[in-house]
């Protein structure tokens, strides 16, 4: 008997412990597990935890056209597992458990440690596959070749058929309905931004690639653009694994190859797909240093960012954060259309860290829980690490750290005001122009600026950048491999940098050779 052990990989097509599972026609018992210690974690968002719901229920669907079902258990994901294995064994199995390695939390990673200790003992095949591209050990220098040779690769096709033997069970279950029924919470929300399941994934992609992935590589920083689709939406389902990176991959890069004749179109593919490349290099890079998610990359930063309790003066600035009601329009339009439809563009999402940490003070630990308890689309892979990027507090070796101008940022990416005006009822009526000088205060329920933003730059911007060059000297006269690993952070990034201007300035030569 195969178990099939569903986590972050809720799908059927290019995965591949179920190709393998399901070969030659095996008995396979597809199962996934509602552990209670996901739904008390702080860092769990409702949004997201109804977006895994839906899409349990569409693999469940999936699974039953192939002849099979998702069975729903619940309790400790350990115990479910070993309980399970044991009650087949009685029954006269030999059970061989299927699962994907995923990037974890240290919950995560003691669960599947635990579990394949427990087969080892009872002298049970196990199966640890990949649900996405991932390096088993550390090879920076290999990860770029390993990781483009990995999506060129064929995918895994999904069975035609399942078989699932008829099996009596002494194990909390749930059905479909009782799970909506008793975590009924997660389910009270009034609208669905982003519908959950491989069906829906796939759906997403198609409509992605017929049409609104064109401009994609100016209009992903426009937020009212990005909202209305400009950008592929498929992060949740990249999150949750309703879909994988390589089906992503094939698909668009089938399609710039079809393009290529149109120069535009084919860069605007070729962003998305350094886009994705860059979402699973934040993935592998949790995966080998998981201590990132809640600690300062380096210990100078300790003594400014710190999870502990805000004082009442830093509290006040961090709810206004919260509420969108800061003063700063593009701030508050972004942080209001993160509570109401749980995600942001990237572009607002770091200017919302930047003003948060550099302008308030305030430790990126507040700013990333919250982030994860709204975000549909949260992984603590890129959000935690993001913020702290945006805080400032890595890549030290390099002189200058970017801090967002809010006002700035409205000229550059919402010049007619369209996405302050969707989220900011309260300043409808007043001209951008007006907005700025402040026509609004006195007039209206939106609050003027809760700081002068250019001088909390300056005396906050230099409180990060003193610890960062504190963090360069030390790297610098103790070296070792913290110091390489330093070294090789700032390559990277400038690399990158080096990267994507050489690709603008081909993109540019080809429109104007082929308008010759």
């Amino acid at each position: 008997m195969h178990l099939l052990w569903f986590r972050r990989d809720l799908r059927l097509t290019d995965n591949e412990i179920v190709t393998i599972a399901t070969a030659d026609g095996a008995g396979v018992l597809p199962f996934f597990i509602i552990d209670p210690w996901f739904y008390t974690w702080a860092d769990v968002g409702k949004k997201r935890v109804r977006f895994l719901f839906e899409s349990l229920e569409n693999l469940n669907f999936n699974l039953q056209k192939l002849g099979s079902r998702l069975y729903l258990f619940e309790g400790n994901s350990t115990n479910i597992v070993q309980e399970l294995t044991k009650q087949l064994t009685e029954q006269g199995y030999k059970p061989k458990l299927f699962f994907n390695r995923d990037v974890q939390v240290e919950y995560g990673i003691s669960r599947d440690k635990t579990i394949v200790d427990f087969y080892k003992q009872l002298n049970l095949d196990y199966y640890i596959g990949l649900n996405n591209f991932l390096q088993s050990a550390e090879q920076r220098d290999q990860w770029f070749n390993e990781y483009y040779t990995y999506q060129r690769q064929s995918q895994y096709q999904a069975p035609a058929t399942i078989n699932t033997p008829q099996i009596t069970l002494n194990l909390p279950e749930l059905t479909f309905l009782e799970l909506k029924q008793k975590y009924h919470r997660f389910w009270a929300v009034e609208k669905v931004y982003f519908p959950g399941g491989e069906t829906q994934a796939q759906a997403k992609l198609d409509s992605f690639l017929k049409k609104r992935y064109y401009g994609y590589h100016w209009k992903l920083s426009r937020p009212m653009l990005s909202q209305l689709g400009a950008t592929s939406h498929l992060s949740p389902h990249l999150t949750f694994g309703t879909i994988s990176t390589r089906t992503v991959y094939q698909s668009t890069k089938a399609l710039a190859e079809e393009l290529k004749t149109q120069p535009k179109a084919e860069f605007s593919l070729k962003a998305f797909r350094d886009r994705l490349r860059w979402h699973d290099s934040f993935t592998q890079r949790l995966y080998f240093h998981p201590e990132i998610a809640y600690t300062n990359r380096y210990p100078e930063f300790d003594s400014l960012y710190t999870p502990s309790e805000l004082s009442p003066a830093k509290q006040e600035l961090f709810q206004a954060w919260l509420e969108g009601m800061t003063g700063f329009p593009l701030v508050d339009a972004s942080m209001r259309q993160l509570q109401t439809i749980g995600w942001m563009n990237f572009r607002m999402r770091a200017m919302c860290a930047t003003f948060l940490t550099i302008n308030c003070g305030i430790s990126w630990h507040h700013g990333a829980k919250h982030y994860m308890n709204y975000l549909v689309d949260g992984d603590l892979a890129i959000d935690n690490w993001q913020w702290q990027m945006q805080a400032g507090a890595t890549n030290p070796l390099s002189d200058t750290f970017r801090i967002y101008n809010p006002s700035k940022n409205i000229a550059e990416k919402d010049p007619q005001g369209d996405f302050i005006y969707h989220w900011i009822p309260e300043l409808r009526g007043y001209s951008l122009p007006e907005i700025e000088q402040g026509k609004y205060i006195n007039n209206s329920y939106y609050p003027q600026p809760i700081l002068d933003w250019s001088k909390t730059r300056k005396v906050n911007g230099k409180v990060v950048s003193d610890l960062r060059k504190l963090t360069k000297q030390r790297l610098l006269s103790q070296g070792g491999d913290e110091y390489n690993n330093a070294i090789a952070a700032k390559v990277t990034v400038e690399k990158y940098w080096q990267h994507k201007d050489r690709e603008y300035k081909e993109y540019q030569q080809k429109v104007t050779d082929s308008q010759e």
